[in-house]
């Protein structure tokens, strides 16, 4: 890491290691070189290592390190795993609480204070326009007006109770995000592969899903069908991954490497680790890591949830940020909590089947509070804006 770092770089890498945390001998000698080497005002590079070392294979094996070094990019990652290291090995050697105190204040000394930035740090920047930063909208513009734009590192939480749509209304918004050119990669762990396909093109082609479940689809139904697979769909840039057994830290890797927009993951609840004491534990525990996976990524992360079964005893039925199941860290981590809700569902007498809210609870971003009226197809399973319906 050093002999890969400019000088301020191995300054930050000098203040927050010492030559007894390598375990390897070559290694702490030649940390204690270079930290000579620093203080002396002498560049630090492996020929100027390798001139302070006596024996020839030291001196063959650091030349080796010009060709496997650590770049900057990842430096404070295997920074941070050796000093864990150490003082896992220096704290399970401790007799008493004394050598524990001495423990804790020598991790206090090596900690990284650059993590620490001025107020004003880069903000001479701020109002550029970074070519980089992706503006993701629904493409529904009564959502849009009210949720703005998704950007990379947001956790958007999507909840709604059984029968609401939650599943149809993320189908329709892959459809539409993909639709205007952003890739879109989803992790269903709930639904097959063969599901997801069905269901986007009978809501996007206009075609009764019951029909095509029960396999008595007209001819004109079955060309509809035909033309999507082979017309539209091979241009909406969707990945799937149907994987039901899967952690956090898989989705992160994978979406790590995909060259997608954005994330959609069906859904929280059946992700695989966090904290098996308890439901409430393990669900705060996903959704940290989740919020934590979308800023790494710098890609926002959709993510569906279930509200829990009491809200349906209420007489308001409209959802609550306390309705989530296993809530509090969610909404905590969550930068926006959306729900979906059709009143009809409970007071069928009052309000139209067609009838969808899309609820924006809670936004960081915007103001909170606000509902866009949507129309809801059942036999399709197609979510539209309302003024295209009543065109």
């Amino acid at each position: 890491m050093l002999v890969a770092s400019k000088r301020d770089m191995q300054q930050t890498i000098l203040s927050q290691l010492s030559k007894k945390m390598f375990t390897n001998r070559l290694f702490a000698k030649v940390f204690e070189v270079a930290e000579l080497l620093f203080n002396s005002g002498k560049e630090v590079n492996v020929f100027n290592i390798a001139e302070k070392l006596y024996g020839n294979e030291d001196k063959k094996n650091v030349l080796l390190l010009q060709e496997n070094f650590i770049t900057n990019v990842n430096y404070k990652f295997y920074v941070n795993k050796i000093q864990e290291a150490y003082f896992d090995r220096i704290t399970k050697n401790a007799t008493c609480y004394n050598e524990i105190e001495k423990i804790q204040k020598e991790k206090e000394k090596y900690t990284d204070t650059s993590l620490l930035l001025d107020i004003t740090h880069d903000a001479e920047k701020l109002l550029e326009k970074d070519e980089n930063v992706k503006l993701i909208k629904t493409g529904y513009p009564s959502i849009d007006s009210k949720l703005g734009c998704m950007q990379g590192g947001d956790l958007i939480i999507f909840a709604g109770a059984p029968g609401m749509g939650k599943t149809c209304m993320m189908i329709n918004l892959i459809a539409s995000i993909a639709k205007q050119g952003f890739k879109v990669d989803v992790f269903s762990l709930e639904m097959s592969l063969k599901q997801i396909q069905n269901r986007l093109i009978c809501s996007q082609a206009r075609i009764d899903a019951s029909k095509l479940r029960t396999q008595t689809l007209t001819g004109f139904e079955t060309d509809l069908y035909q033309r999507y697979i082979y017309e539209v769909l091979p241009s909406l840039p969707i990945k799937i991954c149907t994987k039901y057994n899967i952690t956090v830290e898989k989705i992160k890797t994978l979406t790590k490497k995909s060259d997608s927009d954005i994330v959609f993951i069906d859904y929280l609840g059946l992700i695989s680790g966090g904290n098996p004491k308890s439901s409430y534990e393990r669900i705060g525990d996903i959704s940290r890591e989740l919020k934590l996976a979308a800023m790494e990524t710098n890609k926002p992360f959709y993510v569906l949830h279930q509200l829990n079964r009491g809200y349906a005893d209420r007489q308001d039925k409209r959802p609550r940020l306390s309705d989530l199941r296993d809530s509090g860290k969610i909404e905590q981590d969550a930068d926006t909590v959306c729900f979906i809700h059709r009143p009809a569902y409970f007071e069928p007498d009052k309000y139209r089947d067609f009838d969808l809210r899309f609820i924006i609870e809670k936004s960081r971003h915007t103001e909170g509070g606000k509902t866009a009226e949507l129309y809801y197809d059942a036999s399709t399973q197609t979510v539209k804006e309302k003024f295209q319906h009543e065109r």
